[in-house]
């Protein structure tokens, strides 16, 4: 594919991209005189600052005429024949594929998953240094009863948690993908 080719898909993609954008196509091819800011700003309910932006993506596919309405380029035209193609040959058929490709594209929620595992099993692993530390103080100053049975408890209780947050690091990526196909439908 010729570099042309690639700057013109690009382009041609980033102009569909948004469903702002799409809309402001729709708009526009359907005045064959074209379309006024104010039209525009009236009929999308958008800011001025957002339709600015749209409307700056949209240039080489959009511009003013000489009445000061936004018109198709000859590329916006063809722009916009891509944008009813899809709407026109878009079949029932289509749309579990449609359902597969939109989760494909999501992100996954495994590395923050793991992100929060990790931070926990630093978190546990500090607090059952502090408990033996605190037991070997204990046992060598002398302390109540009480702080003799209470530390191995503590102990016992933080190196288990610990034990499964590690376990949990490791099966993560198993359990998030049943999660996800659980929740979100097939990858």
């Amino acid at each position: 594919m010729s570099i042309q080719n690639e700057q013109i898909e690009n382009v041609t993609f980033q102009a569909l991209a948004h469903p702002t954008r799409r809309t402001i196509l729709r708009i526009v091819q359907s005045r064959s005189m074209g379309v006024s800011y104010t039209e525009l700003i009236t009929e999308l309910g958008l800011s001025t600052g957002k339709l600015n932006y749209h409307l700056e993506q949209l240039k080489g596919v959009l511009e003013k005429n000489n009445s000061n309405y936004y018109v198709l380029t000859p590329f916006g035209k063809k722009t916009a024949e891509h944008l009813n193609l899809i709407e026109q040959r878009t079949s029932s058929d289509d749309e579990r594929y449609v359902k597969i490709a939109t989760l494909s594209q999501k992100g996954s929620l495994q590395p923050i998953v793991k992100a929060i595992l990790i931070i926990n099993i630093v978190m546990m692993t500090v607090f059952v240094a502090l408990w033996a530390y605190i037991g070997y103080i204990a046992i060598i100053e002398g302390a109540p009863v009480v702080v003799y049975v209470l530390l191995p408890v503590l102990f016992a209780i933080g190196a288990s948690i610990l034990g499964v947050l590690v376990y949990a690091l490791f099966r993560t990526p198993l359990w998030i993908k049943r999660f996800e196909h659980r929740f979100f439908g097939e990858p």
